[in-house]
């Protein structure tokens, strides 16, 4: 098994142990009034989210052509609300009288800002990677259709084609077809004696 299909197993395990946990970010006002077990789910359905889009880009990572399901934009709004969410706790941090109580959340939502980080730059060098490859792909199609290697292609192609049309067989009937036949006639026993 190869080292990339490991880490996809390993995060759909830790995917389906934090199932359990609450799908929910909170607003900016329910930030301000939430205690810390609620920020500390938080942050595990941010790592949720995180493990998939981990996944969704591993599956591109060694491919040249590949869908991604998860766009620059939707990472930054993500980021935005982690880094908003450390400000926060950084100020209650501050105010509160036991600010060690703040550390293990705050390291959370620190983590996780890292990881959405690496994430954008991992999608940023894929994104980059798939437009150079597009425009070499536009690039070819402009080519004159005499280049050799496009005409070796079309010949090539056109020669499967005619070996396809050569199996064809027009007497061969669809199932479909059978129901409006006539019936078989019923042929006489020669063995019976008269």
């Amino acid at each position: 098994m190869t080292m990339k299909f490991i880490r996809i197993y390993l995060l759909i395990f830790t995917l389906l142990i934090n199932v359990s946990v609450p799908a929910v970010i909170l607003t900016k006002d329910e930030v301000e009034q939430a205690d810390l077990t609620l920020l500390q789910d938080e942050t595990k359905v941010f790592q949720s989210i995180g493990m998939g889009i981990a996944l969704s880009l591993a599956q591109c990572e060694d491919f040249d052509l590949c869908s991604l399901t998860v766009e620059e934009n939707e990472i930054r709004v993500l980021l935005n609300t982690l880094e908003s969410r450390v400000d926060t706790l950084v100020l209650k941090q501050e105010e509160a009288e036991d600010p060690t109580k703040f550390d293990t959340v705050l390291t959370a939502y620190m983590n996780e800002r890292d990881i959405y980080n690496s994430h954008l730059e991992k999608l940023q060098t894929i994104t980059s990677t798939l437009d150079t490859d597009n425009e070499l792909l536009d690039e070819g199609q402009n080519l004159d259709s005499d280049f050799p290697v496009e005409s070796a292609r079309n010949e090539e192609l056109l020669e499967y084609l005619n070996d396809l049309e050569a199996f064809e067989d027009e007497e061969l009937e669809d199932d479909e077809d059978l129901e409006d036949l006539p019936d078989l006639p019923i042929l006489e026993d020669n063995n019976s004696t008269p």
